[in-house]
């Protein structure tokens, strides 16, 4: 079988989003024996990438960074560039099955198959509403012309794939509401690689970051202002309060950053928080490794309602602690009590209390860790979840 994958981000190296999630479907259709076609952004030669993933040809595509505080507008230049070449791509490469991540790469793979004198499987990668998120975005009345559009683009991926495979049975629930039937979405979970994500050893960077601290709070990933990182600058405020030898570790880069950063200062917390930068996944996993209990923050507003998110699980294969959020997908894959507790979003004392019961109880912590560690083994490795994600694909074709 012919397939060709797309994602509308950079690809490889691995850097976050949804890179880790499309890069192990595609090792996936490759181990099963398909031709694969990768269009993405990729910041290396096509040979290392190819070789990495295991694919026939790479069609590079213009991407911003997720990090650039201009990336909304940057977005608009660049979609529309990497649609014309989708389409040309699959004009040419006249796959039996597409494979794109999120909506935008979905929309461009709906024109191409069109267009394209072959009827393709169009199969949608979703993970996010990606339109959603612009009502958390201070900016001009040109913000809402784009969001209007971008729903209704969002809502025509959506209809007019064949199948779509989600992350969770809370962001099945919020594709339903955009027009299909529950019969053509099916779910996949995001997971985490083994083979980055695990136990090191890292006192060095415990010594190096948190010397005089007797608990390492994680917070990791892409810092975008969208998730409400400034929870853990209140929460940060109360808690050391009464528990100075608390560190909080923001392990990562993002557009919230530097607003972040000075409200730390303002708060008089800078001996408290250590900020890393950019890392790549396996420095992240050294640092994780550093630490107690890993945290999760997001708001209770409809795109968090049914996102996993990776953090959960790249905690756990690293053997930590999770507090996270009580929402509907996260409560799909955090047992309460078990591999982690709940705090009520945007509770600052709720919060501060579950992270306060891991603190007292370190043996509690520790058991909490380990579970987690043998649920990401069975249940979330991404080699796994892959194969069964190509497998769902085969069976569309038959």
């Amino acid at each position: 079988m012919k397939v060709l994958v797309t994602i509308f981000e950079e690809l490889y190296p691995l850097s976050g989003g949804g890179s880790p999630r499309i890069s192990n479907i595609i090792q996936g259709f490759a181990r099963q024996g398909h031709e694969v076609c990768v269009a993405g952004g990729v910041a290396s030669s096509d040979e290392e990438a190819k070789e990495y993933l295991g694919c026939s040809e790479i069609v590079r595509l213009k991407t911003v960074s997720r990090l650039d505080p201009h990336k909304m507008k940057k977005y608009l230049l660049a979609h529309p560039v990497n649609m014309f070449r989708l389409i040309r791509a699959i004009r040419r490469f006249k796959p039996d099955l597409i494979v794109p991540h999120n909506t935008i790469a979905g929309y461009g793979a709906l024109l191409g198959a069109r267009f394209s004198g072959c009827k393709p499987l169009l199969v949608l990668n979703l993970t996010d509403v990606l339109f959603e998120y612009l009502d958390d975005y201070s900016s001009g009345g040109w913000l809402r012309v784009v969001q209007r559009f971008g729903r209704k683009m969002e809502a025509a991926a959506i209809r007019g794939s064949d199948r779509i495979i989600t992350i969770s049975r809370a962001m099945k629930e919020i594709i339903l509401e955009y027009g299909t039937s529950a019969d053509r979405i099916e779910v996949i979970c995001d997971g985490v690689d083994l083979g980055i994500f695990k136990r090191y050893q890292s006192d060095d960077l415990r010594r190096e970051h948190a010397s005089g601290k007797d608990t390492v709070l994680i917070f990791q990933g892409v810092i975008d202002p969208q998730d409400g990182p400034e929870l853990l600058v209140g929460a940060a405020k109360k808690l050391c309060a009464g528990r100075p030898g608390t560190a909080f570790w923001i392990i990562g880069e993002g557009t919230a950053i530097p607003a972040l950063k000075k409200m730390v200062g303002e708060a008089g917390l800078t001996d408290a928080f250590f900020f890393s930068g950019w890392l790549t996944q396996a420095e992240v996993s050294r640092y994780m490794s550093a630490g107690d209990i890993g945290l999760v923050i997001l708001p209770d507003i409809v795109s968090a309602r049914g996102r996993v998110t990776l953090k959960e699980f790249e905690y756990w294969a690293c053997g930590l602690s999770v507090v996270a959020p009580r929402l509907p997908a996260l409560e799909e894959v955090i047992e309460d009590g078990k591999t982690g507790l709940f705090y009520q979003p945007g509770d600052e004392d709720d919060l501060v209390s579950k992270i306060e019961t891991l603190i007292d109880d370190r043996e509690l912590s520790k058991k909490m860790g380990e579970e987690g560690m043998k649920l990401v083994e069975e249940k979330y490795r991404w080699d796994h979840l892959a194969d069964e994600f190509v497998k769902l694909c085969e069976e569309y074709r038959t």
